[in-house]
């Protein structure tokens, strides 16, 4: 059964205050943009405290869970002039925060490359730039195996024609410190992203805003209403479920093909310096990223578990692998686990559930998670104040309805 309820715009009206929508109703016909310039006025003195504002009781838009998913989308649709509330309980932490934050369109022992690679990475360096949350960084493909390097030689003009990477050679002060690989690959187009300063900055400007409740918001919390949802108390025309791996227990998005992937990193100090700036080395799908005398490196994929947790398995097995690849003492100070949500078919699941109307998904990011988010959160926020966007069919989630 389709719930049918007012369009965002029209909720738009009822959630301002009244004098606000006093104003803004004796101009009905002002267009989204029009309001655009209004929203940002009524919150400004909120804007200007340090301190958390009261919680709001009504929304454009409400979003559940603010990892890398949820804070991107909150950004774009607040730019649409769109008010946005968030549930986000830091208990349950999010894989985004512990990720490496190392993007790069090509990735895999294949080297493989992100079909309009152009367009995500401008995307998502424009994005983490207005953060102040993004920095180029020098990254090499050590190859050790024969297959790698097979899969080298079939790419090899591929990405060199599209300056995505090149035969290159180590930095001097690394190559004593390494297992010596057959060849070395310089990746061209590589960055760190700081993902904890993007989650803590949109965080922060929520709660500013009293736009940002922390605490988990069970399903059953979500109720329609006339004008669209309730959500944890707070009513509002949208919800979307920006949950990750937590969908895993959704049964309102049950039907969907659902894998999750666990993966767990490891990471401590040198006996000394190997690389006086960043630098990323990829390992056979692993990432050993070394600043100074500090060092991480992972992380692992385990289909089975969909908890977060550290076990000494893994452990044991990422140390085994770093020592067949680094001849520098380590020790091993702090190990931390996520899991990846995924979806079966390898591709985001974006888009409006199909028999609840103002009910939408962002998920199945998998391990490119922080290069595909931008974007996706900007093809996301413009099908949602625009009912003439279409959501691109290989990431809409309608394409495992039945």
């Amino acid at each position: 059964m389709v719930i049918e309820r007012p369009s965002l715009r029209a909720l738009r009206y009822s959630t301002l205050t009244s004098s606000a929508a006093a104003s803004v109703a004796a101009r009905s016909k002002a267009s989204v943009n029009r309001i655009a310039f209004i929203l940002p006025q009524i919150y400004c003195a909120a804007q200007r405290t340090n301190s958390p504002a009261l919680m709001k009781s009504t929304a454009d838009v409400a979003i559940i869970g603010l990892g890398i998913a949820g804070a991107t989308l909150a950004i774009e649709l607040r730019n649409r002039g769109v008010q946005v509330c968030a549930f986000d309980d830091p208990a349950h932490g999010t894989v985004s925060r512990g990720a490496a934050g190392l993007i790069s369109p090509v990735a895999g022992l294949r080297f493989g490359v992100l079909d309009e690679w152009q367009q995500w990475w401008d995307h998502a360096s424009a994005f983490y730039r207005s953060m102040q949350a993004i920095e180029p960084i020098p990254c090499y493909r050590l190859l050790y195996g024969e297959d790698e390097r097979r899969y080298w030689q079939r790419k090899r003009q591929q990405l060199t024609e599209e300056n995505l990477a090149e035969e290159g050679t180590l930095p001097a002060h690394t190559v004593q410190c390494l297992t010596p690989p057959a060849e070395v690959v310089a990746i061209r187009t590589a960055a760190r992203v700081h993902a904890a300063r993007v989650l803590d900055t949109v965080a922060q400007l929520l709660d500013t805003e009293g736009r940002l409740c922390r605490r988990w918001v069970a399903e059953e919390e979500v109720t329609p209403i006339w004008a669209g949802w309730r959500v944890g108390g707070i009513e509002c025309a949208h919800v979307v479920f920006c949950q990750g791996p937590a969908l895993a227990a959704s049964v309102r998005f049950g039907w969907l093909p659902r894998m999750f992937a666990r993966g767990q990193r490891i990471a401590g100090t040198l006996a000394h310096s190997i690389a006086p700036e960043p630098l990323w080395l990829s390992i056979r799908g692993k990432s050993l990223m070394l600043e100074g005398r500090l060092f991480s490196f992972g992380s692992t994929f385990d289909w089975e578990t969909t908890e977060p947790i550290v076990t000494e398995q893994s452990t044991d097995h990422l140390r085994r692998q770093l020592e067949q690849y680094l001849r520098v003492p380590f020790r091993i100070e702090q190990a931390w686990a996520g899991v990846r949500p995924i979806m079966a078919d390898l591709k985001p699941a974006i888009g409006e559930h199909p028999q609840q109307r103002q009910c939408w998904l962002f998920n199945g990011l998998g391990s490119r998670g922080l290069l595909l988010a931008p974007r996706l959160a900007s093809i996301l926020a413009d099908a949602i104040v625009s009912d003439a966007v279409t959501i691109p069919p290989q990431f809409d989630l309608r394409r495992f309805a039945c």
